[in-house]
């Protein structure tokens, strides 16, 4: 027996003791080892960011598994091999294939997430005989999240992983490991003891029950996917662990001529196989369940003693009818499964029992199995209702039934009456649609985050129709979605770059697909984000304690068990601070630390500075709070009804829009609504402050905004901004929400700092960030319309309603911008906007991509929509009849409702072309038809376009500066205000740069974002960063460029008008002069060889008093093409193909804005299907993770995507050579997948009547519809 255990890290052999049984490996890499490539995104095991490679053997063979160090403890890892993704590249510097294959498809932009991507293609790569359907990107990708990408690079890069060779140097590296992993083929007895915690891994059962009978109580861990979990997530401290993976009896996997016969240590991964020859739709669903780095390790009889009502396997198992083996010693016993499950987390297993096989009995020839899972997200999703039918069959009668449901009852079970009612009769529709409606008798399923009980029953019901409709018909045609069903090929097209590029001979320069300047360091992990900076000694991690009642007085705080916990060195309230408590942008309305109200869950209340994280946290948990509770106000309803309002209601009016409405030929009303979005970057908030002298304060964080911290912190501090310095060298993703939400880890940061005179770190895990920060607004969208017979709007009536939540925030410019965008590309003539800014005791709603644009668009393409299919025309007609003139520059039609001309409308061109090369027309016919021929699954399909407002609406914010200094080598240092998200904007200002002074793109450095070096900065938001920070930066080059001129004709005596800027060199006359030669003449000559640059937007002018003037620069379009599909029985829905014709001016960089592109679509996509924000009655946000919240997988991309770039796009207006933004346009392009559902559901009544289809399109909001236009219909007979 062994009580230390011996891994292999890197290639390097470690022993390791004296830990806790529970570390996990994430933190073990992190905080002992110092690799800081493996990132936590989630802390739970479903965002793949902590990928890691682990090696062992199986079978006599290496077994390379990709699997999540989050929730994996170090304890249970004896005898095995870790790969991090710093150990990929050479010591010469070289790539490995798989990190290069990524750089070159432009799969990197955040680069968070990469490290994870990495592993998961890396242990794809090193692993032999797996099949291409094992193989596929879904199987091997679904457990990696990017919220950047929209996945298209990756995924190309992914299918070239085949034809990737391993270096001489590698295969020697990998036969070197399979040696001594061979050492530890046989396994040891292991025994760890720390502080309280006993870890035991036995080899054999008699050894497990030998401890088991010392220690009753030990907890049974086999992959920890669940059990990671209690420590993570829940902290909860486990005193005695039996670890099972190492007793061989428990692994193995047998036949009998009726059984197929599972160790309960099997693996999903180990089991699938076998389980997909007996059960193919069994094999189907274990691809679904969890992701491949949960399958890799997580076992059935875990999923089994777990006991979750909503395991997905556990409704086959029951149908099946499944025997599971229990033993105590030397006693077994066999039960059905189904009595194994007590009640809600209670069992039938006795003391010091195991479960030790699973029966499975395989089917006759004349039994149907299918089994379903109903899910938001088709990979990596938690069901709302998992069904399993399991039908013996006799003279097309039914002999015997089991069928069993998960999701809806406190335990998985069969649903008794049903059965009964089914036995001996026709294997009918009739029959089973009749036995369904009993089910009520047997599940009463309850209301939660992922489905309503109604919507439950009603999918369970419409299962057993589903059921026998594929009995009867084409299997294939009836399954939505998934390996093997009718759509289900992943298509990604490599890009080609479409632009026109310049015949030079400098490497990155103007619109060159130059690959982000990160992208190397991304896929190699030594990319530095803020958690990874090395901390001071003594630095204090603070955790930050917050209410858990959304309105409340204070009545009492009592802190005082809190400060006495030891490790803590401070505790931080409102009486702490200094200065200001506020850490809002604009309104002074947010305080730092609530005082004697809260007014949201998840306010902050105080903070705990310790020298661990994790005793600032159980310190927390120990103050005393009594609360005195006020009613809160949580919904747009509630507060509509009520008048809670921030501010008065606010108007943008043209002409008379209620008589125009009346005097209309035709009018429509109607409502809708659209929820909000989690902005999910992978790296969660944080940040690091550091104390200096003369009490100045270093703070490197991660925001969009570091002016605005810097103004915040000094505020909070009671000190002048020169004392303090903000640092952001890159984010992990940004969309948004590190605008504003930065405000509040910062100060808090830099409060401990000052407090202590130590360094302090505040960092969010996944679920607090998703607690205390702000979304996307959620809108309430009414309307009122009148029309002719062509569609051409006469008049049209918004109300738009926004969940502001508690404060301020930027409520105000992003309810304006909503306003902005209720005509998207439309001119309407007679209009009335009004906008109310609901106040909800819920989190102040901030920034998000397209800032209110979005939501204002929804709006009016939802009416075009709705007056299309009344008129009974195609709504690409309404949209053409109503578009902008912008040739109309004296009469009305170019003018928006807010006096805006628009001078630069290309959208009639694009539409045009878009329709053409998209098949638009011949599809939406072809469409038409297949579902005239299709009873469960319909198709839909919009086109739908975008003009979207460029600029900061507040005209101050509309300013840029830049700093560049040329040292005497020749190489360039370049600093503007922009901040780095992974938009590409770094990449587009060096390529500035570049081709300011015609140099290669390697010669220039830009470094992190310093308010020391540009002060008074703006947000790096409004889609405005290349155009404000281009100007600047070249602003910049120009005053160098214009001295090194004038040097140059002096030097070689020649006129100024002689000088020219070639790649790399001068030509001053007929001579060439190198570019570095040049410079280091000008230094000798005392030439300055450093500025400044500054740009202020021209042409800015709005009155916010009058809602009239010029808030936009420019404007940016496009359009898509969106076609999905629908399952009428379900509601789930996938998007098959999307066409999409953007428009962005001269492009810089045009992969980096097909990345900009691909991703807005695919976040915009998630939002208006998947993500779905849920609080519970008591104000309570319930989707604050990964689990719960569902941003799109690699398999919720389209399953076509066809982008292009307009090739006649060239700006109107004099931004950085001609190019126009990409960040926000973009996303509004997946407005077209709303509109494509609407149509799909339209058509599951043969087009009768139009849907009010609301957003998010969750399959339970689609059968909503559904049954919306059903009632309807009948109510109309």
């Amino acid at each position: 027996m062994h009580d230390f255990i011996t891994i292999r890290l890197n290639g390097k052999i470690r022993k390791i003791q004296n830990i806790s049984p529970t570390l996990t490996l994430l933190n073990y890499l992190r905080n002992n080892r110092a690799l800081c490539g493996t990132k936590e995104g989630c802390a739970e095991g479903d965002c793949g960011a902590c990928t890691v490679v682990v090696a062992d053997i199986q079978k006599n063979a290496p077994r390379y598994r990709a699997l999540n160090a989050c929730i994996l403890f170090v304890s249970m890892l004896d005898g095995k091999s870790i790969t991090t993704v710093e150990h990929l590249k050479t010591q010469n510097g070289e790539l490995h294939p798989v990190q290069k294959v990524l750089v070159e498809t432009h799969g990197s932009q955040c680069g968070f997430c990469t490290p994870g991507f990495i592993m998961s293609m890396y242990a794809q790569f090193l692993s032999e005989n797996m099949t291409e359907e094992e193989a596929a990107a879904p199987d091997i990708l679904a457990g990696n999240l990017c919220r950047c990408t929209g996945y298209g690079p990756i995924i190309e890069a992914f299918s070239k992983i085949h034809t990737l060779s391993q270096s001489a140097l590698e295969a020697r590296q990998i036969k070197d490991q399979a040696k001594w992993l061979a050492t530890y083929a046989h396994p040891r007895t292991i025994h760890l003891s720390h502080k309280n915690q006993q870890f035991f891994s036995p080899k054999s059962l008699n050894d497990l029950f030998d401890y088991f009978a010392n220690r009753p109580n030990s907890i049974l861990l086999a992959g920890a996917t669940d059990i990671g979990l209690w420590v993570t997530k829940q902290h909860r401290e486990i005193g005695s662990i039996i670890y099972l993976d190492r007793i061989g009896k428990l692994k193995k996997i047998h036949k009998t001529s009726k059984n197929l016969i599972l160790g309960s240590g099997v693996t999903y991964t180990e089991a699938l196989p076998v389980i997909k020859k007996f059960f193919p739709d069994l094999g189907e669903l274990i691809r679904r369940i969890g992701a491949a780095q949960v399958r890799n390790i997580g076992t059935i009889g875990g999923n089994i003693a777990n006991a979750s009502p909503i395991g997905d396997m556990l409704p086959a198992l029951i149908s099946l009818g499944t025997t599971l083996r229990l033993r105590k010693k030397d006693k077994q016993r066999s039960i059905p499964i189904e009595d194994y499950f007590l009640s809600y987390e209670k069992q039938d297993i006795r003391p010091k029992e195991i479960l030790e096989t699973i029966d499975i009995p395989i089917p006759s020839k004349n039994s149907i199995f299918s089994c379903y899972k109903i899910s938001k997200r088709f990979d990596q999703d938690i069901s709302a209702v998992c069904g399993s039918f399991n039908i013996q069959i006799q003279d097309g009668t039914v002999a015997d039934a089991r069928i069993a449901f998960g999701g809806m009852a406190s335990i998985p079970k069969r649903a008794f009456t049903v059965e009964t009612k089914l036995k001996n009769k026709p294997l009918s529709e009739e029959i089973f649609v009749r036995a369904a409606s009993s089910l009520a008798k047997d599940f009463t399923p309850i209301t939660d985050m992922r489905a309503t009980a109604g919507y439950r029953m009603k999918a369970a019901k419409n299962l057993f129709s589903k059921f026998i409709k594929e009995t009867s018909e084409t299997k294939k045609l009836l399954r939505l979605v998934g390996r093997g069903a009718v759509f289900d090929q992943q298509i990604y097209q490599h890009q080609t770059w479409n632009g026109h590029q310049p015949a030079k001979t400098i490497t990155g320069g103007i619109s060159s697909p130059q690959h982000h300047e990160s992208s190397q360091k991304h896929v190699t992990g030594e990319a530095i984000f803020v958690d990874d900076i090395p901390t001071p000694k003594k630095t204090l991690e603070v955790f930050i304690a917050i209410s858990n009642k959304a309105h409340a007085k204070i009545r009492r705080m009592d802190l005082d068990k809190v400060n006495k916990t030891p490790g803590v060195v401070s505790v931080l309230s409102a009486q702490d601070i200094p200065g200001i408590n506020d850490v809002s942008p604009i309104m002074g309305d947010d305080p730092l630390f609530a005082h004697d109200l809260v007014e949201y869950a998840g306010q902050p209340l105080f903070a705990v500075a310790a020298n661990t994280f994790e005793t600032a946290r159980k310190a927390a948990s120990l103050a005393d709070i009594d609360y005195e509770i006020i009613p809160p106000v949580l919904t747009i309803d509630q507060a509509m009804h009520e008048k809670n309002f921030l501010e008065p209601p606010k108007m943008i009016s043209r002409g008379n829009a209620k008589l125009a409405i009346a005097s209309a030929a035709h009018q429509l009303k109607g409502q809708l609504y659209i929820g909000g979005q989690e902005h999910f970057y992978l790296e969660g908030q944080v940040a690091l402050a550091v104390p200096g002298e003369d009490k100045d304060v270093t703070v490197h964080c991660s925001t969009q905004h570091p002016t605005e911290i810097q103004h915040t912190v000094a505020k909070v501090l009671a000190t002048p901004n020169h004392s303090v310095t903000v640092e952001v060298r890159r984010m992990g993703g940004g969309f948004g929400g590190k605008e504003s939400n930065g405000n509040l880890p910062a100060a808090v940061a830099a409060l401990a700092a000052k407090k202590t005179g130590l360094a302090a770190k505040v960092r969010f895990d996944r679920d607090q960030d998703m607690i205390v920060t702000g979304k996307r607004h959620d809108f309430r969208i009414s309307y009122n319309v009148g029309f002719n017979k062509s569609g051409v709007i006469k008049g049209i009536i918004f109300d738009q309603a926004a969940r502001c939540g508690r404060s301020y925030d930027l409520s105000v410019p992003i309810c304006n911008r909503a306003m902005f965008h209720a005509d998207n590309a439309y001119y309407l003539p007679n209009v009335r906007i009004t906008s109310y800014r609901c106040k909800t005791n819920t989190v102040s709603n901030t920034a998000f991509r397209g800032f209110g644009g979005p939501q204002g668009m929804l709006g009016i393409e939802r009416v075009i929509e709705k007056i299309a299919h009344y008129l009974k025309i195609d709504p690409l007609e309404v949209r053409k009849a109503n578009f902008y003139d912008s040739h109309d520059m004296i009469g009305e039609r170019s003018i928006t409702p807010y006096e805006m001309r628009v001078e630069d409308s290309v959208i009639k061109k694009i539409v045009a072309e878009l329709r053409k090369t998209a098949c638009y027309d011949e599809r939406r016919k072809e469409i038409f038809e297949w579902n005239q021929n299709n009873s469960v699954l319909k198709r839909g399909i919009s086109l739908t376009p975008v003009k979207f407002g460029i600029w900061f609406t507040l005209t101050f914010l509309n300013q840029a500066g830049a700093l560049i200094h040329i040292y005497n080598d020749g190489s360039i240092h370049l600093n503007h205000g922009g901040t780095e998200m992974g938009q590409g904007l770094f990449t587009k200002i060096a390529q500035v740069v570049a081709d300011a002074f015609q140099v290669d793109i390697d010669n220039i450095k830009i470094t992190a974002t310093n308010t020391g070096k540009v002060p008074n900065t703006s947000a790096t938001a409004a889609s405005a960063g290349t155009d404000l920070n281009g100007m600047a930066a070249k602003d910049a080059c120009d005053t160098i460029k214009s001295r090194l001129k004038k040097f140059a004709a002096e030097r070689w005596q020649k006129k100024i008008s002689e000088v020219v800027f070639l790649p790399n060199c001068i030509r001053v006359g007929s001579q060439e002069i190198p570019f570095k030669k040049l410079i280091n003449e000008a230094y000798r000559a005392r030439v300055p060889l450093s500025a400044t640059g500054f740009y202020a937007t021209p042409k800015i002018n709005w009155d916010k008093e009058q809602s009239a003037g010029r808030p936009f620069f420019y404007f940016a379009y496009g359009a898509a093409v969106s076609e999905v599909v629908i399952d009428t029985l379900t509601g789930e829905n996938k998007i098959l193909r999307a066409d999409i014709l953007h428009d962005t001016g001269k492009s810089i960089n045009q992969a980096v804005d097909m990345g900009q592109i691909e991703g807005g679509y695919v976040q915009g996509a998630g939002w208006l299907t998947t993500e779905e924000l849920w609080w519970d009655n008591n104000g309570t946000l319930k989707t604050h993770a990964p689990s719960t919240y569902k941003i799109p997988t690699c398999s919720d991309r389209p399953i076509d995507m066809r982008i292009n770039i307009w090739n006649e796009g060239k700006n109107k207006e004099s931004t950085i050579h001609r190019s126009k933004a990409v960040g926000e346009p973009p996303l509004m392009l997946s407005i077209s997948v709303l509109m494509a559902l609407a149509d799909a559901v339209s058509a599951s009544n043969g087009y009768t009547f139009y849907p009010d289809l609301n957003a998010p399109a969750t399959p339970e909001q689609v059968m909503r519809a559904i049954k919306s236009i059903q009632q309807t219909t009948k109510a109309n007979i």
